[in-house]
């Protein structure tokens, strides 16, 4: 009888220190499993900063429509052209994201009447845990058609219509409330008014928003040009044209984004706004503009249970 007791203790140790082994194995398992990776989101809250473009692309099997807005300078007659609304220029967009890491897109501008076509594409992604990257980095590559009528007489090739705008947009978010972006540009105009000027452009974009509530930031940007593109005005005398800045507010509503900004660009199309600004603050041709997007979910992502 006492045999059995201590064959049945014995037993029962074994079966304890066995578990206890068990526990023991699967806690360091658990605790050599690498870290999940956390991307940087809402580094930017809309897809623009006021006129440059932002690191962030809806996701896949969204489309976005997006009206953006310039009202005429305040120092052009602004009452008379009623509050800028009579010479007001205006763009409409859409785009579609293929694959979350690719959106395509095409839109029209007033302003020379400008179609457009582009793609954006998000090569790398800020993470840290199992992976650590410090910025967000995307492309975007447009080609763009001036349907003005030319006036001055000569025959025109359909090509000399064209210009091609390439930028990399190197964000990151710093914290919850401040991101900051740098957007090397090149842009390539197939006509310029004489040939001795530089078809092709370079400019460095700078921008930055400061989230200050949930649902508003200020963005401000600016796009100095490395080579700036010259232009002949009234009295023939060649002058180059200013850089871009805008300072903006972004409001953000459920599935809308309103973004509200100052700048002294009356184009709204990148190649226009970034080579082709004529305006300056210290004269105060300075326009009052809007951004409006609205995103609709075409298709609709798996959720974890039906994959």
């Amino acid at each position: 009888m006492l045999k059995n007791k201590l064959s049945l203790i014995l037993a029962l140790l074994f079966i304890s220190s066995s578990i206890y082994a068990q526990d023991d194995l699967l806690d360091l398992l658990e605790s050599e499993e690498e870290p999940e990776i956390e991307y940087a989101f809402a580094t930017f809250k809309g897809t623009k900063v006021v006129n440059l473009q932002s690191p962030e692309l809806p996701h896949k099997g969204v489309m976005q429509y997006v009206i953006s807005h310039r009202f005429g300078s305040f120092n052009d007659d602004f009452l008379y052209n009623f509050a800028g609304l009579d010479n007001a220029q205006i763009r409409m967009s859409f785009d579609y994201s293929v694959l979350d890491w690719l959106n395509v897109g095409v839109s029209h501008a007033s302003f020379r009447k400008m179609y457009d076509g582009f793609a954006k594409y998000r090569l790398f992604r800020q993470s840290k845990g199992a992976k650590n990257f410090p910025v967000t980095i995307t492309g975007f590559s447009g080609i763009y058609y001036e349907s003005l009528k030319f006036t001055d007489g000569l025959p025109h090739e359909e090509t000399e219509r064209l210009r091609f705008v390439n930028q990399l947009v190197i964000a990151r978010k710093f914290n919850s409330k401040f991101s900051a972006a740098i957007t090397p540009t090149h842009i390539h105009n197939n006509i310029v008014e004489l040939e001795s000027f530089d078809n092709s452009v370079f400019a460095i974009g700078l921008g930055a928003r400061y989230k200050f509530t949930p649902m508003h930031a200020l963005n401000i940007e600016y796009i100095p040009q490395l080579s700036p593109y010259t232009y002949q005005d009234a009295n023939g005398n060649t002058q180059n044209t200013n850089n871009s800045l805008s300072i903006g507010f972004d409001i953000e509503t459920g599935g809308h984004v309103f973004q509200l900004f100052l700048t002294n660009s009356q184009a709204i199309s990148e190649p226009l706004v970034i080579t082709d600004t004529r305006n300056s603050w210290a004269d105060g041709d300075i326009h009052f503009g809007f951004n409006i997007s609205r995103v609709f979910t075409i298709i609709r992502p798996k959720l974890p249970s039906e994959n």
